[in-house]
């Protein structure tokens, strides 16, 4: 059903632009030479030789004053009548209706016309056969899908490219058009071809990303994927963009300079007015590019004294979600230039130590393996991973040992920090381990007036008197 609507497109589309292009070409009636316009003296037709001769096609001529005449380009040259216009003129002769018209339109005119509409159909019919039967077969033996869905995707496209074709070549062989145009339809036919063009290449960017969003997903984290494959389109789709303005402005000899200029200076106060957003936008894509952090570790980032979760990494913010479910909005630029500590990665599992101080006396041997077997035997220290009693220095008036231990993840900390010092303290009790605390002796000296005064305060038996 669509492939019977768009021959019956090609049909109409041909029929309507020749009518009306006949009817265009016909307003402009040939000016019968003059009788005195034959050929003039030897000194002007050199002339006329001489400017001939410095005409360059599509490009800029001088005149004999030397000013510069604007660029045209070169009008498409009438067609000279082929074996197949001698045939229909032959045939029209013979047949007797050379005088016919219609619609500003000769016999031989319709008969080439109705040729052309063949033509054009013909054409479209052989393009459509070699994408659906030939390139469709040619796809199928490969041995990835990518070119088939890709084939599916693209065939409005390439139907439409091959309807172009058709109708401009149907309409550039009929001699009743004149070169203007002619000129015309060769500037539409452009113009539709680099259309579709831009929809075949915006579709085949499309895919290429998917692909590798897919391939991306498999390694890396699938919201960071996706937030990288929207800036990367943003930044290939804008190029496509600029890239097809660029070819359609040079081929209508529109110089660019003027429109880079403009750009160029609307950029420039753009980033002025909006430094701080183009830095934390550019932070964004070294964040995710470098990827020190990644959404759901767990981070804490000295410059705005602050540790959490990531919930999310923007192209302008980074999202923090903190233990007490608070959450908090960081600039991408501060968090490029401030230190982060990734807690999760490149493994989650985590060391903790605490110290003990141990009265002077002991048997070191013993403190040291009841510690490290208690430590053990805790719910949540990992088995793997060694327990260290480390008799690290000598105090005032203790024996200092550091414990160090291995937990699966950061969030566990505060948790196992409570199991292991009330498993210690059970551990080093019940084994009548001595853990003294700090006692301080303090004496007074007072003169002997002082002592007088109180010891006039106070009777025999200590007891203030009244």
């Amino acid at each position: 059903m669509k492939l019977k609507s768009t021959i019956m497109t090609v049909v109409i589309l041909l029929a309507i632009g020749a009518v009306f292009l006949a009817a265009c070409s016909g307003s402009e009636q040939p000016v019968e030479p003059a009788p005195e316009a034959t050929i003039k003296a030897t000194s002007e037709t050199s002339e006329t030789i001489d400017a001939i001769s410095t005409y360059v096609p599509g490009g800029d001529t001088s005149a004999g004053s030397g000013e510069n005449v604007h660029e045209t380009r070169t009008p498409v040259p009438t067609v000279i009548p082929g074996a197949v216009e001698a045939v229909v003129e032959s045939f029209t002769e013979t047949v007797g209706i050379e005088d016919f018209n219609f619609l500003w339109l000769s016999s031989a005119d319709w008969i080439n016309l109705a040729i052309s509409i063949a033509l054009a159909l013909f054409l479209y019919k052989m393009g459509m056969w070699l994408i659906q039967s030939f390139l469709r077969r040619v796809v199928k033996r490969t041995a990835t899908d990518i070119d088939d869905r890709l084939l599916t995707g693209l065939n409005d496209q390439i139907r439409w490219f091959i309807t172009i074709f058709a109708v401009e070549i149907a309409l550039l062989r009929l001699q009743f058009i004149n070169a203007d145009l002619k000129t015309m339809i060769r500037d539409i036919s452009f113009t539709l071809y680099l259309v579709t063009a831009f929809f075949i290449a915006w579709k085949l960017v499309g895919v290429a990303l998917a692909q590798l969003q897919d391939r991306l997903s498999q390694r890396m984290d699938p919201n960071q994927v996706k937030t990288l494959m929207q800036l990367a389109g943003w930044l290939v789709k804008f190029f496509v963009v600029f890239i097809f303005i660029t070819i359609l402005l040079d081929y209508y000899g529109i110089s660019i300079t003027a429109v880079t200029a403009v750009l160029g200076l609307g950029g420039l106060a753009l980033s002025l007015a909006a430094q701080d957003t183009i830095a934390d936008f550019i932070s964004g894509i070294i964040l995710l590019i470098d990827q020190p952090f990644r959404v759901g570790d767990r981070i804490q980032v000295d410059k705005v004294d602050t540790w959490g979760d990531v919930v999310e990494i923007g192209m302008r913010t980074t999202k923090i979600l903190t233990r007490d479910n608070r959450l908090v909005i960081i600039p991408n630029s501060t968090m490029g230039s401030s230190a982060v500590v990734n807690y999760s990665f490149p493994d989650s599992r985590y060391r903790v130590q605490i110290e003990l101080g141990i009265g002077y006396g002991q048997d070191i041997d013993e403190i040291r393996h009841i510690i490290i077997e208690t430590v053990k035997k805790i719910d949540g220290v990992l088995e793997e991973k060694s327990v260290d009693a480390l008799f690290l220095e000598f105090g005032d008036t203790t024996m200092t040992f550091r414990v160090r231990w291995w937990i699966e993840s950061y969030i566990d900390t505060r948790r196992m920090f409570d199991k292991v010092n009330q498993a210690l303290y059970t551990a080093l009790e019940g084994a009548g381990i001595e853990m003294p605390f700090t006692t301080y002796d303090v004496n007074i000296k007072l003169d002997n007036e002082n002592v007088n005064r109180i010891s006039e305060a106070f009777d025999e038996d200590g007891v203030s008197k009244p």
